[in-house]
């Protein structure tokens, strides 16, 4: 049976571009905020790795709810001509200035205490502000590639896209920030790190934010539910009666966990290996092959299902993972072998980029479609606000964890801005979080997909019978 919606255009390539680029300038913030924000705090802010560490944990706690609830909001009035891009329009300028404030705080507070009253009340407020400004419009640009068409080859196209924008934008933090600070380490500049910081939030709160609003106005919404008004306990029900939507949720949920190695990535950079530049080295090859990558995505496409890519890509990376552990567990701090190691690591794993960056998201908007078959109700908002929360927890409740571990590991903070040079046990201990955690899970990550069922023929009923009871766009 074949998909009629795949034979139809609805997208153009001007609006295609525009909706990669909104997303690429929502994620040079984002970047910013995940992988450098503990990094300020502890050694910009100076605040106690603890205090941070329950902070992120809060948040992250709260976000598991408060995405949730912005998602049923947005979901319960149906507005045909802008129910998410209107969002978007309305709240990204308050994105912006908190944004800015975040990164500001070392100016209007010159405390040194690591315990500061005023540091921590200003760290409380600009930090859930952000959270909450960001979750509004981050789970209405979510939902947005849901119902932009229902073409399930333009969406994917759209997420390629949209994918390959974020990691030029992701690359552009992770480029400049390490190569700042170590400028800043050497002295071979007369920026602080603290001038580092407030250059890249204003940055992102001017340019990234900037960009990311061109979704409010460029950007269509195609599909649409024809029911004024769902009630809560309706949207409640289709969530509860939605297997591959909750299975899917399951395992971006496991997957947000990865954030752990990837913010102690900074650290081992910086602190075992001696330089924070270097993970610019160690990316910058397979940066170039995962944007070749996404030419593969058709040919892969031909072989196998979505769920099938999902699993022998996430599975792969963890082979390739667990063998660069165990190269460095005696070799952690020997930059001629890890090095090279780290970077013919990043390419095998580049290789499935396409795959691990499109689909989990292709099989989400198809997890809304199921809804929509179903119960006949459109849930994206709260769909992609549950993805959302998980994605979070990768950017808050994750790094709270390794502030913590941090804490636990023995790291010792830099002093005035100084770096401390980290023990030889600290060191091995960061090498292990770093690298051991992403392999567990990766694997875990594939226990939920195992029981997804949208792929072959009930796939290609749904969509066919979807178009049927739309009657048309």
């Amino acid at each position: 049976m074949n998909n009629s919606y795949e034979n139809e255009k609805y997208l153009s390539k001007k609006e295609t571009l525009i909706y990669g680029i909104a997303n690429g300038g929502q994620v040079f913030g984002y970047s910013l905020v995940t992988s450098y924000l503990m990094y300020f705090y502890l050694n910009v802010f100076s605040i106690d790795a603890k205090i941070i560490s329950a902070v992120f944990l809060i948040g992250g706690i709260w976000d598991v709810i408060n995405n949730p609830l912005i998602g049923t909001v947005i979901d319960r009035k149906n507005n045909t001509e802008s129910k998410l891009t209107s969002i978007i329009k309305r709240f990204t300028p308050f994105q912006c200035i908190v944004t800015l404030m975040i990164f500001m705080g070392p100016l209007f507070i010159r405390d040194r205490s690591d315990k500061s009253p005023e540091k921590i009340i200003y760290l409380l407020i600009t930090y859930f502000l952000w959270e909450f400004f960001y979750s509004v419009t981050d789970v209405s640009f979510g939902g947005l590639i849901a119902i932009l068409s229902p073409n399930p080859k333009e969406r994917q196209k759209a997420i390629s896209v949209s994918n390959i924008c974020c990691q030029l934008a992701a690359s552009l933090v992770v480029v400049t920030v390490p190569f700042m600070l170590d400028l800043s380490k050497i002295g071979k500049s007369n920026i602080s790190i603290g001038t580092v910081f407030m250059i890249m939030g204003f940055l992102a709160a001017t340019i990234g934010v900037g960009l990311f609003s061109l979704s409010g106005y460029f950007v269509k919404e195609r599909i649409y539910q024809t029911k004024p008004k769902q009630s809560s306990k309706e949207l409640f029900y289709g969530i509860l009666h939605n297997k591959p939507l909750i299975l899917l949720l399951i395992s971006n949920f496991i997957t947000s966990f990865t954030g752990i190695g990837e913010a102690f990535s900074t650290y081992y950079y910086l602190d075992v290996l001696g330089y924070a530049s270097l993970s610019v080295i160690a990316a910058a090859p397979a940066f170039i092959l995962s944007l070749f990558s996404y030419s593969f995505i058709g040919f892969f496409k031909k072989m196998f299902n979505n769920k099938q890519l999902f699993i022998i890509s996430n599975l792969s990376v963890a082979a390739v993972q667990l063998v660069l552990f165990l190269i460095g567990l005696k070799n952690y701090s020997d930059l001629k072998i890890m090095l090279p190691s780290i970077i013919v690591c990043n390419c095998l794993i580049a290789l499935f980029a396409s795959v691990l960056n499109t689909i989990p998201t292709e099989m989400l908007t198809e997890a809304t479609d199921y809804a929509e078959w179903k119960t006949g109700l459109r849930m994206e908002g709260i769909a992609f606000s549950l993805k959302i929360s998980a994605v979070k927890v990768y950017g808050t409740t994750a790094q709270g964890i390794a502030a913590f571990l941090l804490s636990i590991i023995g790291y010792t903070s830099a002093v005035s801005g100084h770096t401390v040079i980290q023990t030889d046990s600290v060191q091995q201990k960061i090498w292990i979080v770093f690298s051991l955690i992403p392999v567990i899970i990766r694997i875990l990550s594939i226990v939920p997909v195992l029981f997804y069922s949208i792929v072959n023929e009930e796939r290609n009923t749904m969509l066919e019978e979807l178009k049927k009871q739309r009657g048309g766009l």
